[in-house]
């Protein structure tokens, strides 16, 4: 990595780490960058201005935080790919031919990102369920900061938390389109377009995904209801979220 790539991966790492700590209260960014769309901070980041990929990077932080942690279950690891995935959007800035969009673009990215982080991995870091409660919490209530009910979002999150469990037992490609089409809501063209898998085998892949999904929550669910014996209706719930996706 060169000097300047160095430092600006480290200028990255820092800002992201500081924002986490303080429950992301942002800079106010200045009024013309801050109306600025998704492309022209882009262009901005072609003539090397660092504003431009703060506010770039203050934008789409949380959806990205959240597709990076949904694939690798790792708080530290997802910081780390969060940084590195806008260092390759500041050093790829000048070959975005506009051909989708910035999102798609910045999604596709984050999508390599996490498979890279994934495979280079030498040993897989234990997480427990406390951490993957707390992470998913903090990604809902990123998300919906000021609608719903506590109660609510802590139910959501831990409906989630199951799910992300079973997912665990997916293959990174699986795991990389429920991610993208349920968490990310992303459509088929947009899948198509991050994936390079053609919208035909798009949907048929997608369906396995979700039938072996499926399996995995009610393997998961039995498993669990052999120890605990917990209650039949927060058992159901999550066999009935992974039928609805099936």
């Amino acid at each position: 990595m060169a000097c300047a790539g160095l430092k600006l991966y480290q200028a990255a790492c820092v800002y992201i780490i500081d924002s986490f700590d303080r429950g992301l209260q942002l800079e106010k960014a200045e009024a013309y960058n801050f109306s600025a769309s998704n492309e022209e901070l882009l262009e901005l980041c072609k003539r090397q201005d660092q504003e431009a990929l703060r506010l770039l990077l203050r934008r789409h932080e949380r959806p990205v935080y959240s597709l990076l942690y949904r694939m690798l279950s790792n708080h530290e690891d997802s910081e780390e790919a969060l940084a590195e995935v806008f260092v390759k959007v500041w050093r790829g800035a000048a070959f975005f031919k506009g051909n989708s969009s910035f999102t798609t673009w910045l999604y596709r990215i984050a999508s390599n990102t996490a498979k890279d982080f994934l495979r280079s991995r030498k040993t897989r870091r234990d997480v427990s369920m406390e951490d993957i409660v707390i992470n998913e919490l903090d990604i809902i209530q990123r998300s919906n900061a000021d609608s719903g009910d506590p109660s609510q979002r802590l139910m959501e999150a831990e409906d989630r938390t199951q799910i992300l469990r079973a997912m665990e037992g997916l293959s990174e490609n699986d795991r990389l389109l429920i991610n993208l089409y349920h968490f990310q809501e992303c459509d088929y063209s947009q899948l198509a377009e991050i994936t390079g898998i053609a919208p035909n085998i798009l949907k048929v892949r997608l369906f396995r995904a979700r039938q072996r999904l499926r399996k995995l929550c009610i393997a998961l669910e039995e498993g669990d209801n052999n120890e605990l014996r917990t209650s039949t209706t927060e058992s159901s719930g999550l066999q009935q979220k992974a039928a609805e996706w099936s």
